[in-house]
């Protein structure tokens, strides 16, 4: 079963058990200088303004080298699902990670997409967008920006998180999320996404490929109890169709006593006149 924590990382294991286990390791040390960003959007590409309680990112989406990933995320976005979610996981000089529906790292909107590297030339690179998973083909909700300035930035990510968008404004509030006081890598006071509007896609409508829904862990006790409670109706009904059955022969048998008895009432009757 595959209900893990959805996290970015170099080495990623998955774990077919109660739980997938999934690992990140240290962010990336010695990268060398930091390097300008200097973003150049692609006019026809999706455009989307994320909203957050430290300020405004516009973002870019790479439509043509991750067209699924790119409209899970649209659909998702204006249907409303990252309104008030919370960035759980923030790594300075490495990752901002947001869009998990319970805060943890371990949601998902409830099904899984596939990975998208085969013709996606993106790089994990700093200011790029990417999907968080718990190991191939299990992206969900969860993304992360990048945010290791260094040469190269998250180049070992590469091959294991889909690079989907990159950011166009609000490096500044990059920085601020960056700087919020954690634990770990855990937020004290989370920073929130208050919402994710569209400012322009393409024309076609944005349907999403997914594989199959996210199996929910298994409840033996509960299932016990429903497989009692089956066999008790079944039971039960049974019983009923007994008693039914019973009741309908000892009326049958009534009747046929009431109209022999009146029939031969009528025959001695006969006899007599």
């Amino acid at each position: 079963m595959l209900n893990g924590q959805a996290r970015i990382g170099a080495g990623i294991g998955v774990v077919l058990a109660l739980a997938a286990l999934a690992g990140c390791g240290d962010a990336p040390k010695g990268t060398g200088p930091a390097l300008p960003y200097q973003p150049q959007a692609k006019e026809d590409n999706p455009k989307m303004l994320v909203k957050t309680s430290l300020g405004e990112i516009k973002i870019e989406l790479f439509e043509d080298a991750a067209p699924n990933t790119v409209a899970n995320f649209i659909v998702l976005a204006e249907r409303g699902y990252y309104d008030k979610l919370v960035f759980h996981r923030i790594i300075p000089n490495f990752c901002i990670q947001g869009g998990c529906p319970e805060g943890t790292g371990k949601g998902n909107p409830g099904y899984f997409i596939p990975d998208e590297f085969t013709e996606n030339p993106h790089k994990n690179e700093y200011g790029t967008l990417a999907m968080a998973n718990a190991g191939p083909n299990t992206n969900g909700s969860q993304f992360f920006f990048n945010i290791n300035k260094g040469v190269g930035g998250n180049r070992a990510l590469d091959g294991k998180h889909t690079v989907f968008g990159k950011v166009l404004e609000g490096q500044d509030v990059l920085e601020k999320l960056a700087a919020v006081k954690t634990t770990g890598d855990k937020p004290v006071d989370p920073p929130k996404i208050l919402g994710i509007q569209t400012l322009n896609k393409r024309s076609h409508t944005y349907e999403v490929y997914t594989k199959l829904p996210v199996p929910k862990p298994e409840e033996p006790a509960a299932k016990t109890g429903e497989s009692k409670t089956g066999a008790s109706k079944s039971e039960a009904k049974s019983a009923e169709a007994k008693t039914e059955a019973k009741t309908e022969a000892k009326t049958e048998a009534k009747t046929e006593a009431k109209t022999e008895a009146k029939t031969e009432a009528k025959t001695e009757a006969a006899k007599t006149e």
